[in-house]
């Protein structure tokens, strides 16, 4: 059977996203195939901040706080660079006490934030935590999380 070039444009399902896409490689543009070097190269080790009550109950971040876990990391991130940068370390080495003093700003400018009747009845307090998943040697750790900060209602 033979195809006409008619034939088989009319036979292409997306003939006009084929022919942008064979143009689009010509042309040394690679949309849609789009590299994303940020996405090629994962980090050994991860790590989370979430929020507890004084029983260390989870605390859900967007219905009470109107904020999320990555931007609350962002904003301690951001904190413990400022304690630590002007001595020229990287945040990775901040000792115990900076990171604790991080978090205690963190959780401060949390409670500003929390929405009106949207914490469980009875809490008093609450606390931030950051939680540490690393991957050596093929084996996933999961490291106890360090309370940061605590801070009375």
């Amino acid at each position: 059977m033979k195809f006409s070039l008619r034939q088989f444009w009319l036979w292409l399902p997306f003939p006009a996203m084929t022919l942008l896409t064979v143009f689009l490689f010509f042309v040394k543009e690679e949309f849609p195939f789009s590299n994303f070097p940020m996405y090629s190269n994962f980090d050994n080790e991860a790590d989370v901040l979430f929020v507890t009550d004084q029983t260390d109950a989870p605390v859900p971040m967007d219905r009470v706080f109107r904020t999320g876990s990555a931007a609350t990391k962002k904003t301690y991130k951001g904190e413990l660079a400022r304690l630590v940068n002007p001595e020229g370390r990287d945040t990775k080495d901040a000792t115990a006490a900076e990171r604790s003093a991080a978090g205690q700003v963190v959780l401060q400018s949390l409670k500003k934030r929390i929405k009106a009747g949207t914490l469980p009845e009875g809490t008093t307090a609450l606390r931030l935590f950051l939680r540490t998943f690393r991957l050596e040697d093929g084996v996933f750790h999961d490291d106890q999380p360090e309370q940061l900060a605590e801070v009375q209602l």
